[in-house]
């Protein structure tokens, strides 16, 4: 079989995704090496999986202390120094090295993608979002339109929002370009392309929301089920193969102190058949301190059930105030462990929470944060009707607690959650994974 090199650069979401699709191709016979240019070492050989460390990567440089004229003279130099920074010398030799078949490569990682196409390794794509390209009727997945639904959801409108969405997209752009006086990420990216003649496209998301979205015709491995999406005809790049989710990953977070508070909580909540709901911070974005004390409030004043917070190292207890008894906070908590007794869960929209929670049949309350995907992973919870969708700025504490009780005894929402999950194992019963690297082996054997 096939020696597979996976790479990813870090963020917790993507890493887990992509331990579980390692698991899969391993099970399908393939030889994995996995590397990072972050140091996910123990985490990786936790798993049993070869590793290679990578050059650290700095996704975006700081200048020392000078005079704007300063940096205007000397442009080249900090852009040169910017380009080292990116820790890409030495990784096209060092991925050629292994000899492998195939590397796959977070899609995010923009400059060793491009060094892997420059040095010709045969590549493809890992994505963990629903969906990038536009297509006939499909909204960006940024914003919270949903097809057919008000004004916003006719089709014009549609095509406007891709407008709207690509203008935003430039006028970002130009904006780092300039306050950063040429060291900002594309304009670092595209300095280091122009060095190693790879044609870097100047697109600015008219036809993709991913900005900078520069990889060409490379193909894309989907971590998710095209099912959870708006209907609709995807684009012939995007190979889905169906969430990606280890329930037994060995998490090297979870200490002893915490399994044995963690423990105590969900041996409490057993012994006196109370309700668990999980809540979920995400591990990139800051929680909302104010939102979340709404939470806590609307379950502190209902004793027949318990919430376990997990803050995701974003905020510490001290800043919640008092937390009643059946609140229980953790700086962080091993989610899937939690997932797996919990009867619904309150998260912030990120699409790998999502996928956990419909891989356990799991209803979710979201409040999106807005970042990234978050609102459009949110409206298509909504129109399955596997959740509700909260406002995080707007919903009271009765509010909040309302939505909870509506998940906790609506088995609506539960039953389609099933009917999801099921559609989730389709995916796996077919090995779709496997399906999808062998067809990509086999195109990369036939024009090496």
């Amino acid at each position: 079989m096939a020696h597979i090199v996976c790479i990813t650069g870090g963020l917790t979401g993507i890493f887990n995704a992509s331990l579980a699709l390692v698991q899969q191709l391993e099970q399908a016979g393939h030889r994995i090496t996995y590397a990072s240019s972050y140091d996910l070492e123990a985490a990786v050989t936790a798993q049993g999986i070869n590793y290679v460390q990578l050059d650290p990567w700095v996704i975006q440089t700081v200048d020392p202390p000078m005079s704007r004229w300063q940096k205007l003279w000397t442009w080249r130099e900090r852009q040169q120094r910017a380009i080292a920074a990116l820790g890409i010398d030495n990784f096209g030799p060092a991925i050629r090295q292994l000899e492998p078949d195939l590397v796959l490569i977070d899609i995010e990682m923009t400059p060793h993608i491009i060094a892997a196409v420059t040095h010709q390794l045969p590549i493809a794509l890992l994505c963990p979002f629903l969906s990038l390209w536009k297509r006939p009727n499909l909204p960006p997945i940024n914003t919270n339109i949903v097809p057919g639904k008000t004004w916003r959801g006719k089709r014009l409108s549609i095509r406007l929002s891709w407008l709207r969405n690509g203008l935003r997209g430039w006028k970002s752009s130009q904006q780092s370009r300039w306050g950063l006086l040429g060291i900002d990420r594309k304009s670092i990216w595209r300095c280091y392309a122009r060095q190693v003649r790879y044609p870097f496209p100047e697109q600015f998301g008219f036809k993709q929301w991913l900005i900078p979205f520069n990889q060409g015709n490379l193909p894309i491995v989907c971590f998710n089920a095209l099912e959870l999406d708006f209907p609709h005809i995807p684009h012939p790049l995007m190979h889905y193969v169906g969430p990606m989710v280890r329930d037994d990953r060995q998490d090297i977070q979870v200490h002893p102190p915490i399994e044995q508070r963690l423990a105590q909580c969900l041996a409490q909540r057993r012994a006196h058949g109370r309700s668990l709901i999980y809540c979920g911070c995400s591990t990139f974005v800051n929680g909302h301190q104010a939102w979340l004390k709404r939470v806590i409030a609307a379950v502190g004043d209902a004793p027949e059930w318990d919430l376990i917070i997990g803050l995701g190292g974003q905020m510490k207890q001290e800043q919640l105030g008092r937390i009643p008894a059946n609140v229980h906070v953790f700086d962080w908590a091993p989610q899937m462990e939690v997932l797996k007794q919990a009867d619904c869960a309150v998260i912030n929209g990120g699409i790998n929470t999502i996928n956990e929670c419909i891989s356990l049949g799991i209803p979710m309350l979201i409040y999106s944060m807005g970042h990234a995907d978050q609102n459009g992973n949110a409206v298509r919870i909504g129109y399955h009707r596997l959740g509700i969708v909260g406002n995080r700025d707007q919903d009271s504490m009765g509010q909040i607690r309302t939505a909870i009780q509506t998940l906790l005894t609506d088995t609506v929402y539960r039953t389609n959650v099933q009917q999801m999950r099921d559609r989730f194992q389709a995916y796996s019963q077919a090995n779709r994974s496997a399906q999808v690297i062998a067809t990509l082996l086999k195109a990369k054997r036939a024009h090496p």
